[in-house]
């Protein structure tokens, strides 16, 4: 191959490289002489922004205005006329493009530079960055799940266990009571009808027991299984609607209750959360000290996009080391004979609350009354 050849081949390369090239000048002998450009192939002219372009006039901050900090720039020019070798300036963003720019030296006074356009990968390098970001989120809300999920498969592995010890005692008992008197009335044939009577009341109380457990125990099912479909809810009914269904469920035991006005609109359950603050009532009525008589007082308070209702009572109050544990399955605190029940009715509240995406908890001081609270969505 022949130089004409030759430069006709490396002329054919320099015009239809896609990337831009162009060929600068440098008086060296001023080290604050700028370098021009003296030469530039087609892709490079199309970037140039210099109005009035001339070779071998042009700085190369007028082609390229705002790429470059011109004496930063001169400055590495010179150092690569002096040392030969190449430098990496970096990226370039302009009109919603990235170039890559690279400057090397050519000869003593003259520095190439190749300007490549490297949006696309800039674009596939924020896709990648976008779909590990995705990733990366449904991966934690995937642990938050399984987290989740580990812990209801706990809390129901707890209450197998303690259904089944409830089963083989709670149930069992007033069978075997029941079992027990009906013996007694069938083998002694000298029972006055005193005793006969007494024995039957005492089959009727143990048989009267065992349905009120299997009721509960109905009841929590229905609340852990049944389909709710949440919307907006007024406190006010709920709350009206809870407190008629106390006057039955007092069975004539005096008390005295005190509900705050305008109680606002929650996302909710109409029937879960009746049941809910029934249960509350209940419980506020109940365990109350002898002689006293049963006060409770219901309001709200309304933060952000949550709202908290309130119910407070007079009761007898509940130890910190039990506050958690009264939300349990079967668990009591006191005896049947000083307060009967069947340790179902506050797992029954806190399993309805979770249904309906809410919260619940407790303040109470042991002789200092309760006060629960549960924790909803507002409507608004």
């Amino acid at each position: 191959m022949d130089m004409k050849q030759a430069e006709q081949l490396y002329r054919l390369m320099f015009t239809n490289m896609r990337e831009a090239l162009a060929i600068l000048h440098l008086d060296v002998r001023y080290p604050d002489a700028h370098p021009l450009v003296i030469e530039m192939n087609p892709a490079a002219v199309k970037l140039c922004r210099c109005k009035s372009f001339n070779f071998d006039n042009c700085l190369v901050t007028d082609c390229f205005p705002g790429w470059f900090e011109a004496d930063r720039f001169r400055d590495s020019c010179h150092r690569l006329s002096a040392f030969g070798g190449s430098l990496e300036l970096g990226e370039v963003s302009r009109d919603h493009s990235f170039y890559r720019i690279r400057i090397f030296a050519l000869t003593d006074n003259h520095i190439g530079m190749v300007i490549s356009d490297c949006t696309r990968y800039r674009e596939e390098e924020a896709e990648i960055a976008g779909l590990t970001s995705r990733l990366e989120k449904d991966a934690a809300a995937m642990d938050r799940r399984v987290a989740e999920r580990t812990a209801q498969l706990e809390e129901i592995n707890e209450e197998l266990d303690s259904f089944a010890f409830s089963v083989s005692h709670d149930l069992r008992a007033p069978i075997r009571a029941m079992q027990a008197f009906a013996e007694i009335l069938l083998d002694d044939e000298l029972q006055t009808a005193t005793e006969r009577n007494a024995y039957l009341l005492r089959i009727k109380t143990a048989a009267h027991g065992m349905d009120r457990l299997i009721q509960d125990l109905l009841a929590y099912s229905r609340v852990s299984r049944q389909e709710i479909t949440l919307e907006p809810v007024s406190l006010d009914q709920v709350v009206r609607a809870a407190a008629q269904q106390l006057e039955f469920a007092a069975g004539g035991k005096a008390y005295r209750l005190e509900i705050a006005s305008d109680l606002p609109t929650v996302i909710g359950h109409p029937t879960v959360l009746v049941q809910v603050v029934l249960n509350l009532m209940t419980n506020g009525i109940k365990f109350v000290p002898n002689g006293v008589v049963p006060l409770l007082q219901i309001w709200t308070d309304e933060a952000h996009e949550y709202c908290r209702l309130y119910v407070q009572d007079n009761g007898i109050g509940i130890p910190p080391q039990h506050q958690e544990r009264i939300f349990k399955i079967f668990e009591r605190l006191h005896s049947m004979e000083s307060y009967p029940g069947t340790g179902v009715g506050l797992a029954i509240v806190r399993r309805a609350v979770q249904r309906l995406g809410g919260r619940i908890g407790l303040e109470s001081k042991e002789g200092e009354g309760s006060r629960f609270w549960i924790e909803l969505r507002r409507a608004e």
